[in-house]
């Protein structure tokens, strides 16, 4: 397997795994290949860089934990269905198999979390998404 880097048309930078580069362009080609933050297919190999390691500054993990954060989320939105408060129901329906198996996701009190526990239903929380805007903490007039 090779790395190669990868950057989308709306400049999200990113990398991918393949066999080798006739494998890379292959997937391109066919649109196989997306970007993880934005979705775009129109993805281009760029070249790869090297050099020595060096601290991160604190902007830059904040950049990067803001990307990851995006990306994460994307894909649940994508590939778990929204059930919102009636979280904790569909769990237990489909751990005793009375719905279809499904990743489901949504939102369930502390007192309904800690009966899917003592349930054996498995579970995770992910913290609330991010507003696009930053809030400075001042109420409107």
């Amino acid at each position: 397997m090779i790395v190669f880097d990868l950057q989308c048309d709306q400049g999200h930078s990113f990398e991918g795994w393949f066999e080798d580069l006739k494998d890379l362009q292959q997937q391109i080609k066919k649109g196989l290949v997306s970007c993880p933050i934005c979705g775009s297919v129109q993805v281009r190999r760029v070249p790869s860089s090297f050099g020595i390691a060096k601290a991160r500054s604190s902007s830059d993990q904040e950049k990067a934990a803001q990307l990851l954060g995006q990306s994460l989320q994307r894909y649940f939105v994508e590939n778990f269905e929204d059930v919102g408060p009636q979280f904790a129901k569909e769990a237990l329906k489909i751990h005793y198999g009375a719905s279809e198996a499904r990743n489901i996701r949504g939102v369930s009190t502390e007192e309904e979390e800690k009966m899917l526990k003592e349930e054996g239903v498995d579970f995770f929380k992910v913290g609330p998404a991010q507003p696009e805007t930053a809030d400075n903490g001042e109420e409107d007039d």
